[in-house]
């Protein structure tokens, strides 16, 4: 599978007159398959938007490089492959939907003669069919976040690159976004989005980028990321219904624990001579929020708090 996205040893410095100069990215290497949805988490000032605005082409990088389906960033043949969506999008709002979203074709070089029908399936890819005619001022901020993907998508990129796409939204309309997003690699396109939602990014991803201080931490396979941990789960029929210092978990007829791995021997054996059955085990599979606290803490840049 080819790569939507590659950056090689991608290095910013921003040079400041009155303050230091700040490094906001040092030797990112990033790689971003073709149809996966990869989510791009990190503290704030990890260097996420500046790593953002490179892929666009808003900032040059110091050194290295940064290619989308080949083609460096920041050229017209590599804006072709792209849609994209800022954290925060500024519209007219006297403008109705279909109105301002035919700009949009127009401003993406979408012929004349197929505008209409781009905008229409735009609107209907998220579920704004309806709203045409209606101004932007009187959208919710749910709707107006759709109608951003909707401007995103209206040149049929292969790619989108969406920043924070359901900060501040209500539950019900994180989930449309969420909805929205997984349709859209049904249909083939590559999603790389930031988002400080570790729940949405665990829900829908396959790939995951962990950015802290300008470095990659962990970038890779959710699932793997989320089984990489150093304990084991037990599960077992019978037995003792208490152990010193360990939590035993109900599992419908089975009860599960999980220890160190290193411990797993011992208490299997325990178990078996107070007359529990085995039933099975398994590494542990942690959520993403604490794998997120694990690896940034384990980089030693990370304060306790």
């Amino acid at each position: 599978m080819s790569n939507a996205i590659e950056t090689r040893h991608l290095r910013k410095l921003y040079r400041r007159r009155r303050e230091s100069d700040l490094l906001a990215l040092e030797d990112l290497d990033l790689n971003v398959r073709e149809g996966d949805i990869f989510g791009f988490i990190g503290p704030n000032g990890a260097g996420k938007s500046t790593t953002i605005k490179i892929l666009i082409g808003l900032v040059r990088p110091t050194s290295g490089e940064a290619l989308l389906f080949g083609e460096p960033c920041g050229t017209p043949a590599a804006r072709r492959h792209l849609g994209y969506l800022p954290e925060t999008a500024v519209y007219h709002e006297f403008m109705a939907v279909g109105e301002l979203l035919d700009v949009h074709a127009r401003l993406a070089g979408v012929a004349p003669a197929q505008r209409k029908t781009r905008c229409q399936e735009a609107l209907e890819a998220v579920h704004l069919q309806d709203r045409a005619q209606t101004r932007l001022r009187e959208l919710s901020k749910g709707m107006r976040q759709r109608f951003g993907i909707a401007q995103a998508l209206i040149a049929r990129p292969p790619l989108l690159i969406l920043d924070e796409p359901t900060s501040g939204l209500d539950p019900l309309a994180q989930l449309d976004v969420k909805d929205i997003i997984l349709r859209l690699k049904g249909q083939g396109i590559t999603i790389f989005f930031s988002s400080h939602q570790l729940t949405d990014v665990e829900l829908i991803c396959d790939q995951i980028g962990i950015l802290h201080r300008g470095r990659m931490l962990r970038c890779g396979n959710l699932r793997e990321l989320l089984e990489d941990s150093a304990e084991v789960e037990v599960r077992f029929r019978g037995g003792p219904t208490e152990l010193p210092g360990r939590e035993i978990l109900e599992q419908g007829p089975d009860r599960a624990v999980r220890i160190p791995r290193e411990e797993s021997d011992a208490l299997v054996d325990r178990l078996r001579e107070a007359g529990a059955h085995l039933v099975g085990m398994q590494l542990a599979r942690r959520s993403l929020e604490q794998a997120f606290f694990e690896i940034t803490r384990a980089s030693g840049e990370v304060e306790e708090r």
